[in-house]
């Protein structure tokens, strides 16, 4: 991949803070505090508040940042474009989901203009949940799991009684 000219990383903030999220103030200072972090140099920054959405756009050198926060879902898109392959994205990444207090954060990474490759549009995606989000995750499967045991053991029990004479 040595031949991409840039990357583009699209992430997904889920479960975020809807006080601070719900915020113009708070938002923007995230935004700058996460460049400062990444030591992004910002020429400009615009936003707009529409009624259910906060819409954050940044240009840089060779760098573009677009965010759109949903208070009422506790959702953030965010979709970064970079010309330097050297931009600490993680920093940036890490910095907004530390500020807007999101449970999950889904990360999409996408090498653009890759002449080397024919994949240049296949995206890597991680994903990572908190403690929290893990738990409750896991009680949902156990009980589904739990229900499936409960009733395969019924027909199994009803089907050996059967068998035995015990049930007509």
């Amino acid at each position: 991949m040595a031949d991409a000219l840039g990357e583009q990383l699209l992430i997904d903030l889920y479960a975020s803070d809807e006080e601070v999220i719900s915020s113009l103030t708070d938002v923007q200072e995230s935004v700058a505090n996460a460049f400062e972090l990444a030591n992004l140099e910002v020429e400009e920054m615009n936003c707009q508040v529409m009624d259910d959405e906060i819409i954050v756009f940044a240009i840089a050198h060779r760098f573009h940042f677009t965010l759109h926060a949903y208070p009422s879902l506790g959702y953030i898109a965010i979709d970064t474009y970079s010309f330097d392959r050297n931009l600490p994205f993680t920093i940036l990444m890490k910095s907004l989901r530390q500020s807007f207090r999101a449970e999950k954060v889904k990360a999409t990474s996408i090498k653009r203009a890759d002449f080397g490759s024919q994949r240049d549009m296949k995206p890597r995606r991680k994903t990572k949940i908190t403690t929290l989000g893990r738990v409750s995750r896991t009680r949902i499967q156990l009980k589904q799991t739990g229900g499936k045991l409960k009733q395969q053991s019924a027909k199994v029990i009803s089907s050996l009684a059967k068998k035995s004479g015990l049930k007509k």
